[in-house]
């Protein structure tokens, strides 16, 4: 196996960045100061001044709507190359495509037919 131009910059970008990370989280920690203020562990209000416990928990409504977000999101990443090159990779990449967007809009209807996107109860 001859060391191709494309071997050898992966070989050297997995050496480089896990310095390079470590370097910047050594950096950071250095500078970073060792003593907190009076309000270091409030949370931040833009300015306004905290009303009520922070530290509620949330309604898991929250939680699924963001975990959807997440997944369209990704999915929403995964399909722009696919977008870019749709003519050159024919219709069996096609026909996949769109299994998968409807397997995701499934999953999509699944979750609002059973409420977890509701914000709060309609009564």
């Amino acid at each position: 196996m001859s060391l191709t131009p494309e071997i050898a910059a992966m070989a050297l970008a997995v050496i480089i960045v896990p310095i390079a990370v470590a370097v910047l989280i050594a950096t950071a920690h250095h500078f970073s100061p060792k003593t907190y203020g009076k309000y270091s562990h409030d949370n931040y209000e833009c300015g306004e001044v905290a009303v009520g416990d922070f530290q509620a928990p949330l309604p898991l409504q929250y939680f699924f709507f963001v975990m959807a977000f997440v997944v369209f999101d990704v999915d929403f990443v995964l399909l722009l190359p696919w977008a870019g090159s749709v003519r050159a990779l024919g219709i069996g990449i096609f026909a996949d495509v769109v299994i998968f967007i409807a397997i995701m809009l499934a999953g999509l209807f699944y979750a609002s037919k059973k409420g977890y996107m509701r914000w709060a109860d309609v009564r």
